[in-house]
């Protein structure tokens, strides 16, 4: 029996020593994962790591789009934290972003609670709301721009015929109103999103606590402010983390919108640098702004996401 027993102790033992049985399958195991992770990591090397490298060594260069370059050290971000026009760009981007956020939750929360149940041509009306979203941001921004065209625009005529306007209003005379026509382009892209989105966060929550808050006496405006959004928040984070880079990385609606005007006031931050990189060709200085726009973008979001954390505990 002792001899049995020791046997079968020490089984396990000889098998799972590195050169035994375990061991190979182990080491097999490792191979075969490593292979299959082998082509994401060299997708991911290729797409996002190889240039971010390449954008930090451009950035500390004097890197002209034609033409030979030479390392230069720090002179383009010394270059950078004394240009106003690029902070310009920054902070006009920033204002954007928190302007065009909290509209695409508000109005996509309230959407979101129209269509969230069923009722006769509901799906209608969720297809018309999300459709935008499929549409490519070049193309949205030629749609809204022939729209609000002072011209011929289908808006311009529409504000005349109801005497709302003297004369089809040009948007694009002061930064306030085109700014406000690329807010509306953005929403009428993204919103459809931020609807589908937060309307499968309601239909997450547990039917049983909303009754049980109507049943406590709960309005359903408390219901929704005490129950339903505090339960909704990882889809309120995504909404919000996701509505704000894409805010802050906006490029399309400007440049064919607005143009950057007027007088250069409705420059965001990827513009500036897009006109540094192929307008003024120094490839160098672009991708030294683009490195600390990389590096703000980041800080706020962890920042956001943070927020976020610390209310849904």
């Amino acid at each position: 029996m002792t001899l049995v027993s020791k046997g079968i102790a020490s089984r396990p033992t000889t098998e799972r020593r590195p050169g035994g049985t375990y061991g190979r399958v182990a080491r097999r195991k490792a191979v075969l994962g490593a292979a299959l992770m082998a082509p994401a990591v060299l997708l991911v090397g290729g797409i996002f790591i190889v240039p971010i490298v390449m954008s930090i060594w451009m950035s500390v260069s004097k890197w002209p789009l034609l033409g030979p370059h030479h390392l230069i050290g720090l002179d383009n971000y010394l270059r950078l934290f004394n240009d106003a026009s690029v902070w310009r760009s920054f902070a006009f981007t920033a204002i954007f972003a928190l302007i065009v956020t909290p509209l695409v939750l508000v109005l996509g929360l309230v959407l979101a609670l129209i269509v969230q149940k069923g009722r006769p041509g509901i799906g209608v009306i969720r297809t018309a709301i999300f459709a935008p979203v499929v549409v490519g941001n070049a193309a949205a921004s030629y749609i809204w721009l022939a729209l609000t065209d002072p011209g011929a625009g289908l808006v311009g005529r529409l504000l005349t015929d109801l005497h709302l306007t003297g004369a089809p209003p040009n948007w694009l005379l002061s930064m306030a109103s085109a700014t406000t026509l690329v807010v509306l382009a953005v929403l009428w892209k993204t919103i459809g999103f931020s609807m589908i989105v937060l309307m499968n966060g309601l239909n997450g929550i547990p039917n049983d606590i909303v009754e049980a808050a109507m049943m406590d006496g709960a309005s359903r405006a408390r219901t929704l402010w005490s129950v339903k959004l505090p339960l909704m928040m990882d889809s309120i984070a995504f909404v919000a983390t996701f509505t704000f880079i894409g805010a802050l990385l906006t490029f399309d609606q400007f440049y064919i919108i607005t143009g950057g005007g007027p007088d250069s006031t409705t420059v965001s931050a990827v513009y500036a640098i897009y006109n540094t990189a192929f307008t003024q060709l120094n490839l160098g200085y672009a991708s030294a702004i683009s490195i600390v726009f990389m590096i703000l973008i980041l800080v706020l979001t962890v920042f956001q996401l943070r927020l976020f954390q610390s209310r849904s505990s």
